[in-house]
């Protein structure tokens, strides 16, 4: 692959790096959740189709933002070839003080598209309904253990087993002596460790709380299942992530790299501006 002058040195370098096979890099390699997920339904053949999604968007939500290894590497090829990054990586390179601002502009992009995968795409009135059911619902699970003998003295501590806290010391450097007997202070330590693990009734309310207060939280886009939903939530993202970073949403570079990542022509700064405000 030819690589042209404007690219960024630095990722022109991490690209030929994904490319190259004997590259230490290459052991590092992230997983397709798709694939994931196919291998997981083929051993629990009683997966239904609402448990295979609920599981893909799982692994995008908690895959760090990161695209599987092939897709990523592709995309990031793109994003240094496409003349019409040109531009937006010049405005970029006046603002960045440190290279590994070219990496984190390219995590974001990464992200735009991962993250949204994993997003339960929920309208405002769809998003408040579905964390006030959770809220409800730890609600009610604490109510129920309060009313049961067999929960007063429920811990998650008794979940924590002793070859844990041992690594958990080892960790630490916090072996003690003050036990001759190596399992006494395997006891002793595990418990201890239920002064300072929270109960599950906490645990519980702090969910139920946590729920009301993401219920009130606007969708990262008001209409999830339109054409371009996607897109909103790569602009948006894009616009924030450099707002934050540079104290402007630099609307030229989101347009252009979002035309890049789409394969789309007709994505301008005028685009942008009426989707971010």
């Amino acid at each position: 692959m030819k690589y042209p002058e404007w690219a960024p040195s630095i990722l022109v370098e991490r690209h030929k790096s994904r490319l190259d096979s004997k590259s230490p890099e290459r052991k590092f390699k992230t997983r397709d959740p798709d694939a994931i997920v196919a291998e997981a339904a083929q051993k629990h053949e009683g997966m239904n189709e609402e448990s295979i999604e609920n599981y893909r968007r799982y692994l995008y939500r908690t895959s760090l933002g990161f695209l599987p290894d092939e897709e990523g590497t592709a995309l990031l090829g793109k994003l240094i070839s496409d003349p019409r990054m040109r531009d937006a990586w010049k405005a970029l390179a006046k603002r960045i003080d440190k290279d590994i601002e070219y990496f984190n502009y390219f995590n974001v992009c990464e992200g735009g598209i991962s993250l949204w995968r994993g997003d339960l795409k929920q309208t405002a009135a769809e998003r408040k309904a579905f964390y006030q059911e959770i809220h409800d619902t730890a609600g009610k699970l604490i109510y129920l253990m309060y009313k049961s003998d067999k929960f007063d003295f429920y811990s998650i501590n008794a979940l924590i087993d002793k070859e844990t806290v041992k690594g958990l010391l080892e960790t630490l450097h916090a072996d003690s002596d003050y036990f001759e007997d190596e399992d006494e202070n395997l006891d002793y330590a595990h418990f201890c460790l239920s002064d300072v693990t929270p109960r599950i009734q906490e645990v519980l309310t702090d969910i139920a709380n946590k729920a009301m207060q993401y219920s009130k939280e606007e969708p990262a886009v008001r209409k999830p299942n339109s054409e371009n939903a996607d897109i909103h939530y790569f602009v948006r993202m894009l616009s924030g992530y450099l707002k934050n970073r540079y104290g402007q949403p630099l609307h030229e570079v989101v347009a252009a790299t979002t035309e890049v990542v789409f394969d789309r022509q007709n994505i301008d700064s005028d685009y942008v501006r009426k989707l971010v405000g």
